[in-house]
């Protein structure tokens, strides 16, 4: 119920000083864009908030320096590159760095469902990923039981879940 806890982070890369993070758990749950329209992860409602919002609360002055501006490319119906520094995983990324259902399946914090985060008899909870679905007007997602291909929904769905990634560089 506390949406300023600690953050568990998982490791997914490891690039010498440099690593790419999750959220080991489902912090919140917010619609991949407030209004039901065509949209892209460049121009989404969830990429300003967790670039503005959740970036200045959820970390420190000293966190906030180690969180490196990173290329996110995405490709939906052509390749975008957009500079971020907090960020959702994509489909590819998803089934790259998760190579199982299990290992993709993820929970959800208690914050999380009482923000309305559809939540499985297990604890489970489906996540969103950046990459379009079928339309402008979906995004894909990782489903409760941690399948992440050809699943998607209206960009306005709000009872999925975020679970941000980005890079930190603890060298120097």
């Amino acid at each position: 119920k506390n949406e300023n806890a600690l953050i568990e982070w998982l490791v997914l890369k490891n690039d010498g000083s440099k690593y790419l993070l999750i959220s080991k758990y489902a912090l919140y749950c917010k619609p991949y864009n407030t209004s039901f329209k065509s949209v892209t992860w460049k121009t989404c409602s969830l990429r300003k908030w967790l670039n503005g919002a959740f970036f200045n609360n959820a970390f420190s002055v000293e966190e906030q320096k180690q969180i490196l501006s990173t290329t996110v490319t995405t490709t939906d119906y052509s390749t975008v590159n957009t500079k971020d520094r907090v960020f959702l995983l994509s489909s590819a990324e998803a089934e790259k760095y998760f190579d199982s259902y299990s290992a993709r399946q993820c929970q959800g914090t208690a914050y999380c469902f009482a923000q309305g985060a559809d939540n499985a008899r297990n604890g489970n909870c489906n996540w969103w990923l950046r990459s379009p679905g079928s339309s402008f007007r979906t995004a894909r997602y990782v489903d409760n039981s941690g399948i992440s291909h050809g699943y998607s929904c209206s960009v306005d769905e709000d009872t999925i879940a975020v679970r941000p990634a980005l890079w930190i560089d603890l060298g120097s």
